[in-house]
């Protein structure tokens, strides 16, 4: 598996060393070994090869139990040659049904809990349905026409999108095995891992926790949602499981250490994390929770995955340091442009474009602003646009702004980004309604909900009378006090 795609034969090539770790009343139960992983896999594939998939084509994937159907519903897609299209199992149906249609998916790969949301959604087209264990329950239907089959591509992510809509971004089997090879060597990951899935496969992260630990022969613990959820759960299913490795975002590791003040286990050796900024303080806390881990501060768009790193050092993980987004993966080329397209040599603010094998496309604007500071490191300063990250989520403003615009009762709606005190970043909707409207907040939210996924459905909804503008007449966002 050498060019980063997985296959059955090398699934089998593991034996019955554990594929599949997770948590139950128990303590940890092996959920399926890599002989087990391998045959259900291949189950998967069979179903997709009689139906006529064809090799490059996309198929939607969806676990609603998060198990080890999951696992198996990937492997098997890629196994058969097909591009993955994660779906979000805590998104409306109309917005999964768009992201299903706009990816030109051919079917789905799906969990029996998720069959009632699949079926509305999907009618006659291929669905394949999997139980707990990863066993093929059914096969019914017929593949819909989708997108022209593309061999170099391992998978099609969502983030949100300016134009109201998700936007789909592809990602090539040359760029993941780059980003794998890397953190592989990074992390020196070896069969007697243990990497907790924290990350949705709708994730770039959760492609490491899957695709290098599956390579590797090292074990996947996965935990359900529920368990991730609270701070206190987490903590407890990481004593329990022993997990060498975790990939996930500042948020939940500042959820851990408010959790509890105990030390987390000391089997961690190794935690990256990416997706948004760690504050200082929070990282300080943290980092005393976790005294033998090495820390890595991983930074990239989707578009680009992960680009640049910074391994932190005692001074960074005291507090008393800004924590850069370090230097340029070893695979990616990072340059900084100011306004009018000149490259900055040396020291310089500017946007960051990155280029190289995992950038969408070949070269990828980031959008955010980057100091290179007199060490040679490249520091975050911030967006360009309006974009947020909350709780490792990439959130547009706009697109919620376009899905409020759609209820009839709104003449014109902002989105801002406000700071709470205790829970960080949070989005506040400023409303000028056409008519009048009984429980306007909760109604608008409610419509909100039916449409976007719950992290991009505004904590408050305040009435105006009419919007601040600027003098040319744009909406006045520094002028919505949130």
């Amino acid at each position: 598996m050498n060019d980063g795609r997985l296959t059955i034969a090398g699934l089998r090539a593991h034996g019955d060393a554990s594929a599949l770790l997770s948590l139950t009343g128990d303590g940890p139960t092996q959920l399926l070994s890599y002989r087990q992983l391998a045959a259900r896999a291949l189950g998967v594939a069979d179903a997709l090869d009689a139906a006529g998939l064809v090799a490059g084509e996309r198929v939607a994937l969806l676990s609603h139990r998060r198990g080890a159907n999951e696992a198996v519903g990937l492997c098997g897609i890629l196994a058969a040659g097909g591009v993955v299209v994660p779906l979000d199992a805590g998104a409306p149906k109309l917005r999964l049904q768009r992201q299903f249609n706009d990816s030109g998916c051919r079917g789905w790969v799906h969990d029996d809990s998720a069959n009632e949301v699949v079926t509305a959604i999907a009618g006659a087209s291929l669905r394949i349905e999997l139980d707990t264990e990863g066993l093929v329950l059914a096969s019914v239907g017929d593949p819909v026409s989708g997108a022209a089959a593309d061999t170099q591509l391992a998978c099609v992510l969502h983030t949100s999108g300016s134009s109201g809509r998700p936007k789909a971004v592809p990602m090539s089997w040359q760029g993941i095995d780059a980003f794998l090879q890397w953190m592989t060597t990074l992390l020196t990951l070896s069969p007697s891992d243990r990497v907790l899935r924290v990350a949705e496969l709708v994730f770039d992260l959760a492609w490491f926790d899957h695709l290098a630990t599956f390579r590797a022969g090292a074990t996947l613990c996965a935990l359900s949602r529920r368990q991730l959820a609270a701070g206190r759960s987490l903590a407890a299913a990481i004593d329990a499981l022993a997990p060498s490795i975790i990939y996930g975002v500042p948020s939940m590791f500042i959820k851990l250490t408010a959790a509890s003040d105990a030390p987390l286990s000391s089997s961690l050796r190794a935690i990256c994390f990416a997706g948004e900024v760690f504050p200082r303080r929070q990282l300080a806390t943290f980092a005393e929770r976790v005294p033998h881990a090495a820390l890595y501060n991983l930074y990239g768009p989707t578009e680009t995955n992960v680009c640049c790193y910074h391994a932190l050092t005692a001074a960074d993980r005291s507090g008393n340091s800004e924590i850069p987004i370090g230097v340029a993966c070893p695979y990616a080329q990072c340059r900084i442009v100011t306004k009018d397209g000149r490259t900055i040599r040396g020291q310089g603010l500017g946007e960051l474009v990155v280029s190289g094998p995992t950038a969408f496309n070949g070269e990828v604007s980031t959008g955010d602003r980057i100091q290179r500071a007199a060490n040679g490191l490249f520091y975050f300063r911030g967006r360009l646009d309006r974009m947020v990250k909350l709780r490792g989520y990439r959130v547009d403003p706009c697109e919620v702004e376009t899905t409020l615009a759609t209820h009839p009762a709104v003449q014109r709606a902002a989105v801002t980004i406000g700071q709470h005190p205790r829970l960080g970043k949070r989005l506040c909707a400023w409303v000028v309604l056409a008519r009048p409207l009984d429980n306007a907040a909760r109604a608008l939210r409610q419509h909100l909900a039916a449409q976007l996924p719950g992290y991009m459905v505004p904590d408050t909804v305040k009435l105006l009378a009419k919007l601040p503008q600027t003098t040319t007449g744009k909406i006045d966002y520094a002028a919505l006090d949130t």
